[in-house]
């Protein structure tokens, strides 16, 4: 059986790795340079900064056994508990996602135009620089994104599915001089300057040799601002920094836009299927109906992936 999985984000590789596992024959296609998603890390000078996912939790047996034989492998590591452990991966988390991405098939630089079911049954998905038929797909983009490459498919999708919005989140980029502080663990997230979520040093994370500054905003902050100019934005990023922690002998700065960083409400269901066609959505905002946390995180993503490859296992051997 020949798969194909659009985004190679955490649901997606999850979902390779499963269907690989099981001997099928699985592509990954996605639009960037580099496999992860929002398991993001950017090299700055010798350092490095994550400026997707900071850190991820376990609450279920199956990514806690996963998560141990990743912490056997030096994949990751515990940053710090207060009161569970955020796990954090060695080198940054895009270097997590290329891991779990090694042995599988990867179209990198390959943006997706079109998704379209075939008289035959079969899947086409037209990208900007080839075609691509296969017997299952399944999509892993943002849901705006993937609804979009639908086309008249998207007609057959449940309504309240549709009307789910995302969120929008800047996050500023600081390399500094010396060794900052910032914290007791290299992270303030509470009770800091309206507009800004987190500060977080990434050598005190452990990721970096140099003390790199993640600043990310909150989403009211972020909606207002993104459409303004970017030296604007960073600025202001800048400004609100000094004044949650005063210096930092800022030496260069960034700006990551995400433009759809979070959804707004989640879908209680791990997938979904686009009515009977072989073609599935998953991701982050796809949780389990007895998922206690009500809202997106690594383990959702983790959990989607793992839950549709099932799926479309079990449906192949009926």
């Amino acid at each position: 059986m020949k798969i194909g999985i659009i985004g190679a984000g955490l649901s997606g590789i999850i979902a390779a790795r499963e269907l690989a596992r099981q001997g099928h024959d699985v592509e990954l296609v996605e639009k960037s340079r580099s496999v992860g998603g929002r398991l993001a890390t950017r090299r700055i000078g010798d350092g490095r900064a994550d400026h997707g996912a900071v850190y991820f939790t376990v609450r279920g047996e199956e990514l806690e056994r996963e998560v141990q034989s990743w912490m056997n492998a030096n994949w990751v590591q515990v940053w710090y508990a207060d009161p569970y452990p955020r796990y954090v991966a060695i080198n940054g988390m895009n270097a997590l996602a290329k891991r779990l991405a090694e042995d599988l098939t990867v179209q990198l630089n390959k943006r997706v135009e079109n998704v379209q079911v075939e008289e035959d049954g079969t899947v086409t998905v037209k990208t900007d620089v080839t075609t691509r038929s296969y017997d299952q797909v399944v999509m892993t983009a943002p849901l705006p994104q993937s609804f979009e490459l639908l086309g008249s498919l998207v007609d057959q999708i449940k309504p309240a599915l549709l009307r789910l919005v995302y969120a929008p989140t800047f996050v500023g980029l600081f390399e500094c001089a010396g060794d900052v502080q910032i914290g007791a663990d290299g992270i303030l997230d509470q009770e800091l300057v309206p507009g800004v979520l987190k500060i977080v040093d990434n050598r005190q994370k452990g990721i970096s040799d140099t003390s790199l500054i993640s600043v990310y905003m909150e989403e009211t902050w972020s909606e207002d601002w993104y459409e303004r100019p970017e030296a604007e934005t960073l600025a202001e990023i800048e400004r609100l920094v000094r004044e949650e922690v005063g210096d930092l002998g800022i030496q260069s700065r960034q700006l990551k836009r995400w433009r759809y960083a979070q959804a707004k409400d989640v879908w209680h269901e791990p997938f979904y299927q686009v009515s009977h066609h072989p073609i599935y959505l998953a991701g982050d905002v796809f949780l389990e109906a007895d998922d206690p946390s009500g809202r997106t995180r690594f383990e959702s993503a983790y959990l989607s992936g793992l839950r549709v490859a099932e799926t479309i296992e079990k449906n192949m051997d009926r």
